[in-house]
């Protein structure tokens, strides 16, 4: 009898997550099983017009601006 295989991450376990970084341009590629392709987002700016996220439309991850995680002299502008 075999046995079913199962991924070892499921999609449902990297949609809707977050990760937090210090730079206003990040590149998302999805999860390694999916045939998402290689894009390239931009922070949006809150009310107050400091970046705040971006949400990837492929695979709904959230990247969270983070300014103390950020470079020195990289700030926006």
């Amino acid at each position: 009898m075999s046995e079913a295989i199962t991924p070892a991450l499921k999609p449902a376990a990297f949609k809707g997550e977050t990760t937090r970084t210090g730079n206003l341009k990040v590149v998302c590629g999805g999860p390694s099983f999916s045939r998402h392709p290689q894009v390239y987002l931009t922070m949006v700016d809150d009310a107050a017009g400091h970046p705040s996220h971006v949400v990837c439309p492929y695979c709904s991850h959230t990247f969270e601006y983070d300014s103390a995680m950020a470079t020195p002299g990289a700030g926006h502008h």
